[in-house]
């Protein structure tokens, strides 16, 4: 047992506990490996101060509605220490303090009221197993009548609260509630998650069966029939929709029939002003002057089409000249007089737009102007965009969410250009939009084929060839490279690639290949494993920014930032900076407060951004990134790790836009075995999504 006269940490779930209470923890001792002595809570109870001292500390700290340090000394001085106790009691008694008048006494009472109402909805939530900071949320949400609520249907809190899942909302019902596991309300709830599961793993809707199949598994539950009244019932709420394919949530419905009926929409070609061909042709000569080339025959019918069609859409691979047409689109628009907006899903990407074109091009929820207030685009249906033309590049990352939400606001009669590679990894978010407008055969496509980025005897080329074929490429060792500009590095131990890995971003890139260690990403399928992110970001960080000695630190969520450090934002955050700050924004650790426990970062786009301490755990290390976080990206350098250890996650798609992120060298580091796996598996195509068939094709 530690020294009880020195401070100890006390874990565990606590409510809310306000100034001067009196806290009694029970538990037991525990001696944390990092932090030494601490004090594992099993239950915190809390009491109001015993002493009028203590009392009278508490009812000026602010808590109580109205009451200041004056007022709080004067309810002492004529209650004593059970001040509270007695108003609670007779809240009547307030009028024979001098001072307060009947009004005052009302009021100060409904205020000790909500308190102690508070208090008791915090002390329910937390003995049924909420956190504290989820029991705060839900009673903002529902207020006095969170018992009520929660009593009646706890899985109301994974749809109305944001943070709680089924799981969480499942742990109350079935442990804190002690709801049968065959509950009505548990197993249509079931279904629901289930659907939304099939969301996180790209699908827009299931087929019964498998709906059946997954409910079944989740809630383990063997019964089926218990389902299909739910089903019926959940169908005339309308919190389900069911089409002869299967069963959708609404939102997911709707996203996919606007989609459709967008696309089937913009069949005819404008009737507004048509570009003179005389026009096209000299613009098309015009860049091509330039900027030095030659354009392929399918990047000047890009450039035609885009002066008659009201969609088109443009499709390549990496080096085929997408950011070339769009730069030639751009220039034809402008020409014309026409007003341009340009924009991407992430913030790199919209970058590179503006950088080529020389046209300010921003994200698609910048675009669309998103109002975290509602959590809708001010930009809709109703209010369209201000535009006669729109470029969006990268659009194999749309979902059919975003996808909604920005052809609702695009204008009738305006332009809308579509780029993108089909053969990356789909959207991170349920359907695989680009792809199925290209396959439903309902809007013009342009397919750019000749390579212009690289030489035709490129190895990354080659790799790339070979993956989207399905074919293993052969891909030279570092002894066999000469002057590839790929090669592999072989290693089936996890430790001894990891070895490998940090010595060829600290080393071996930046001394032997003159690469600056910020052009250097290090990418993997994975967040977790011994080839994670997580471990690779610390292994990197140690490498590339050690600690040293004086120079402050900062410890959030088990990771340690330091300046110079390079992070990755990790959720949208709208309320940080008037611009918002967005998933996947890159940035530099360039300042570290520890009194204030925040820190600044310069963004890739040169802001300032100061973190407060609720916001620093939406930050990343990001000296390693996902696949799937560096799509929209072009990097210098790519080191892909890829390993057994990834097994579940390699597929040829993934491993395709892995390579492809890499502009002029690749080192893949890993296992031959997995490098095959990868290729041969197409398993992320399989998404059940209907715009297709929606729209005839």
């Amino acid at each position: 047992m530690p020294d009880t006269e020195a401070p100890l940490t006390v874990t565990g779930y606590i409510g809310r506990i306000e100034p001067e209470f009196e806290v009694v923890a029970q538990g037991t001792f525990t001696k944390h490996a990092r932090f030494g002595h601490q004090f594992a809570a099993r239950s915190v109870s809390a009491s109001p101060p015993s002493t009028q001292i203590g009392m009278e500390r508490y009812l000026s700290s602010g808590y109580i509605k109205g009451i200041g340090p004056d007022l709080a000394k004067r309810i002492v001085e004529h209650l004593g220490e059970r001040a509270l106790d007695i108003i609670k009691e007779d809240p009547r008694i307030l009028t024979d303090i001098p001072g307060i008048g009947a009004q005052k006494a009302k009021a100060l009472a409904e205020a000790f009221s909500d308190q102690s109402i508070l208090q008791q909805i915090l002390q329910f939530l937390i003995e049924h197993g909420v956190s504290p900071s989820f029991a705060e949320r839900i009673y903002k949400r529902y207020g006095d009548r969170t018992i009520d609520i929660v009593q009646r249907n706890p899985y109301r809190l994974a749809h109305d609260i944001r943070g709680i899942g089924f799981k969480t909302a499942d742990t109350i019902a079935i442990s804190g509630l002690n709801m049968s596991p065959d509950h009505p309300d548990r197993l249509r709830a079931g279904l629901a998650f289930t659907l939304e599961k099939g969301a996180e793993e790209g699908h827009c809707f299931l087929p019964e069966s498998e709906l059946l199949d997954k409910a079944c598994q989740l809630l383990q539950v063997n019964n089926r029939e218990l389902f299909f009244p739910l089903l019926k019932s959940a169908i005339e709420d309308r919190d389900l929709i069911r089409e002869p394919r299967g069963y959708y949530l609404p939102a997911a419905w709707e996203a996919e029939q606007k989609i459709a009926e967008f696309v089937s929409s913009r069949k005819k070609e404008l009737q507004s002003r048509q570009n003179d061909p005389l026009s096209v042709e000299q613009t098309i000569a015009s860049v091509q002057s330039g900027m030095g080339l030659t354009f392929s025959p399918e990047q000047k019918e890009a450039v035609c089409l885009a002066s008659t069609q009201r969609l088109l859409v443009i499709t390549g691979g990496p080096g085929c000249g997408k950011t070339t047409t769009i730069r030639a689109i751009s220039a034809l628009f402008q020409e014309a007089g026409k007003r341009l907006m340009m924009a991407a899903p992430t913030g790199r990407a919209a970058q590179r737009m503006s950088q080529v074109c020389d046209i300010p091009a921003m994200t698609i929820h910048r675009l669309l102007r998103y109002n975290p207030g509602t959590g809708d685009f001010i930009h809709n249906e109703q209010e369209p965009l201000p535009a006669d033309a729109v470029i969006v590049d990268e659009c194999s990352m749309l979902d059919i969410y975003l996808a909604a939400s920005l052809f609702a606001a695009i204008p009738n009669d305006c332009t809308l250009v579509l780029v993108g590679d089909k053969d990356q990894l789909p959207s991170v978010g349920p359907g695989k939009v680009f792809g199925d407008i290209i396959d439903s055969g309902a809007a013009p496509v342009i397919r750019l084929t000749h390579l212009y980025r690289r030489s035709a005897e490129s190895t990354i080329n080659d790799i790339a060839i070979s993956i989207n074929a399905g074919i293993t490429p052969s891909i030279p060792s570092p002894e066999q490279r000469q002057s590839a500009d790929a090669c592999f590095i072989s290693h089936s131990d996890p430790d001894e690639a990891m070895a490998v890995i940090r010595d060829y971003v600290s080393h071996e890139l930046p001394k032997n290949h003159n690469f600056d260690p910020s052009e250097i990403m290090v990418l993997t399928p994975s967040n977790k494993g011994p080839l994670g992110t997580i471990a690779l970001n610390q292994a990197l960080q140690y490498s590339l920014n050690p600690p040293k000695p004086g120079v402050p630190e900062l410890q959030v969520g088990g990771v340690t930032f330091r300046v110079g450090d390079r992070v990755c934002q990790r959720s949208n955050n709208y309320m940080i900076d008037p611009q918002g700050v967005f998933n996947g924004d890159l940035g530099i650790i360039t300042e570290i407060h520890p009194q204030t426990k925040s820190l600044a970062v310069v963004l890739w786009d040169g802001r300032r951004i100061l973190y407060k301490p609720t916001d620093i755990p939406q930050l990343g290390l990001a000296y390693s990134l996902t696949v799937h976080r560096s799509q929209g990206s072009e990097i210098p350098c790519v080191v892909l790790a890829l390993h057994d250890s990834h097994y579940m996650l390699l597929e040829r798609q993934l491993l395709y836009t892995a390579v492809t992120r890499a502009k002029r060298s690749l080192i893949i580091i890993g296992s031959r075995r997995a490098l095959h796996l990868a290729v041969s598996r197409i398993s992320s195509r399989r998404r059940n999504t209907a715009i297709v068939e929606i729209l005839g094709g």
